[in-house]
C-alpha cells in the first residue's frame, strides 16, 4: 500500500514566494539604479567634453589672433625696410603646417600640458586685385557739399575684366549702379538705397550673378573701405590686362613674369617695360590706377589646437610712417572656408 506525500506546509510556501520576490525586486532596484547612475554619469562626460570643447576653441582663437598680431609685426618691419611692396619679401612667403611650439623654440612651449598646437597660413596684397569700390568716386559740389558718380576709368577697368575671365561684361554697368546708389542713400525715386558691398560674396545679392561667376571672379576682385591703386608688383596678368588699357593678355602674362625677375621700384620702371612690351597699350595714366606700395594685407591663419580648429582671414591696414613709427590696424575678421594655395 502505498503511502501519500505530505504536502509542504502552506506557510512555508508563502515564505520562499515571498523570498524570490524580494530578489527581483532587489534586482529590479539595482538594475534602475545602476541605469540612473550610468545616465548621470554620461551626462556629465558630455558636460565635461563640451566645456573641454570650448577651452580649447578658446585657445585656438587667442592663439589666431597672435598669430594676426604677428602678422602685423612683420608688415611693420617690412615697411621700416622699403617703401616697395612685391613678391620676394618675408610677408610674401606663406608658412606651411607648422607645429607651434617648434615655430617658436625651446624657450616657448606651448605643449607642456600634453596639448598640441598648429599653424599655417600667409599674407596675401589686398590690393592686388581689382578694388569694386573704386567704381564710386566722390567729388565737392560748388555748395560745399559732397557728390558721388560713377569712375569711368575705374568702369571701363572692370568691363575688360569681366570680359578677360569670360564674363558679361555689361555687370560692370549693373554694380557700378548698385554701388552708386548705395553710396547716395537711395535710387532717387523714393526706393530704399541697396546695402553697401562690403564682400565679393555680396555680389550675389545684384541681379546677373551667380555663384559660379563670384567663384571666378573671387581671384581677381576685392572689396575695400576705400578707393585704392592696384599693386603692379603683386597683381595677377588678368588685373593688369583691365587696368591698363589696350593691354592684351598675353602680354600682361610676359610682364608679370619679368616683373617676377625685377620688381617694379616705381611706375616709371613699369612704363618703361611697357613702352618696349605692349608700346599699343595705354600708360598715359598709370599714377592714377597704379602704384608699387600696399596699404591693405588679407591676414589668413589656420590654427589646430587638438580637437578644435580655427580658420580666419584679417583685414589689416597698414597706413603711411608717421616719423620713426608706424602703424597697422585690424579692420575686420572673419572665418574664412578654405585656406589659400600655400605654393
Amino acid at each position: 500500500m502505498r503511502h501519500a506525500t505530505p504536502r509542504p506546509h502552506r506557510p512555508l510556501r508563502a515564505r520562499r514566494r515571498a523570498r524570490g520576490a524580494a530578489v527581483v525586486t532587489a534586482l529590479l532596484i539595482v538594475t534602475l539604479a545602476v541605469v540612473v547612475v550610468s545616465g548621470m554619469l554620461w551626462r556629465q562626460q558630455v558636460q565635461i567634453r563640451a566645456i573641454e570643447n570650448q577651452r580649447l576653441l578658446a585657445q585656438a582663437t587667442w592663439i589666431e589672433r597672435a598669430a594676426v598680431d604677428w602678422a602685423r609685426l612683420i608688415l611693420r618691419d617690412d615697411q621700416r625696410r622699403t617703401s616697395v611692396d612685391e613678391l620676394g619679401e618675408p610677408w610674401a612667403v606663406p608658412i606651411a603646417e607648422t607645429r607651434l611650439s617648434d615655430f617658436l623654440g625651446a624657450s616657448l612651449r606651448t605643449d607642456v600640458a600634453g596639448e598640441t598646437s598648429f599653424l599655417s597660413g600667409r599674407i596675401l596684397d589686398a590690393q592686388a586685385r581689382f578694388n569694386l569700390a573704386n567704381l564710386v568716386v566722390w567729388a565737392s559740389t560748388a555748395e560745399g557739399g559732397r557728390a558721388a558718380s560713377v569712375d569711368p576709368a575705374a568702369l571701363a577697368a572692370y568691363r575688360r575684366l569681366l570680359q578677360t575671365v569670360g564674363l558679361n561684361p555689361s555687370l560692370a554697368e549693373t554694380t557700378a549702379r548698385n554701388l552708386l546708389q548705395a553710396a547716395q542713400g537711395g535710387g532717387g525715386d523714393g526706393r530704399t538705397a541697396p546695402r553697401p558691398l562690403d564682400s565679393v560674396q555680396g555680389l550675389l545679392a545684384l541681379p546677373g550673378y551667380t555663384s559660379e561667376m563670384v567663384a571666378v571672379l573671387e581671384p581677381f576682385i576685392t572689396v575695400l573701405p576705400e578707393r585704392t591703386l592696384v599693386n603692379a608688383n603683386t597683381a595677377d596678368a588678368e588685373v593688369l590686362a583691365a587696368v591698363i588699357d589696350k593691354l592684351p593678355l598675353e602680354r600682361a602674362r610676359e610682364l608679370v613674369r619679368q616683373r617676377d625677375r625685377a620688381y617694379f621700384n616705381n611706375i616709371g620702371n613699369l612704363q618703361t617695360q611697357l613702352s618696349s612690351l605692349a608700346p599699343q597699350a595705354d600708360s598715359g595714366n598709370l599714377a592714377s590706377m597704379l602704384d608699387v606700395r600696399t596699404h591693405y594685407f588679407l591676414v589668413y591663419g589656420l590654427v589646430r589646437h587638438e580637437r578644435a580648429s580655427r580658420l580666419q582671414v584679417s583685414l589689416v591696414f597698414r597706413g603711411e610712417p608717421l616719423g620713426a613709427t608706424n602703424t597697422t590696424r585690424v579692420v575686420w575678421i572673419q572665418d574664412a572656408d578654405r585656406l589659400p594655395d600655400l605654393r
